[in-house]
């Protein structure tokens, strides 16, 4: 069986493009109560764009900075995990146009 290894463990070794102070602004959450957890949902969310686009977000740095549609993306991608815990829903799921999708399909790498 493999190790098991902590999430904290892959927050030490990748930087986070997006704060949790502009996470919770993104959001409108105003306490402090949820921000290990929402550490852990900017990292799944960062390390899911990054799988998507087929490329290191390091690649999209703009004058050091990650361009704003992937900054923008890994928000919106947080905060759904955030508003949507379970893997079920009980309405009817639709996409939303223009959003996740749009913002990181200009930088898909194909190989």
């Amino acid at each position: 069986m493999g190790r098991v290894v902590s999430p904290a463990f892959y927050l030490r070794l990748m930087e986070l493009y997006v704060t949790i102070e502009e996470l919770k602004q993104h959001l409108n959450i105003d306490y402090d109560g949820d921000d290990k957890y929402l550490t852990s949902l900017l990292s799944a969310a960062q390390m899911s764009v990054e799988k998507s686009i087929q490329q290191p977000l390091e690649n999209c740095l703009i004058n050091e900075t990650l361009n704003p549609m992937l900054v923008h993306a890994i928000k919106i991608l947080a905060g759904g995990f955030y508003a949507n815990r379970e893997p079920v829903a009980y309405a009817q799921p639709r996409p939303i146009p223009y959003t996740l999708s749009y913002l990181i399909q200009p930088f898909i790498k194909y190989t």
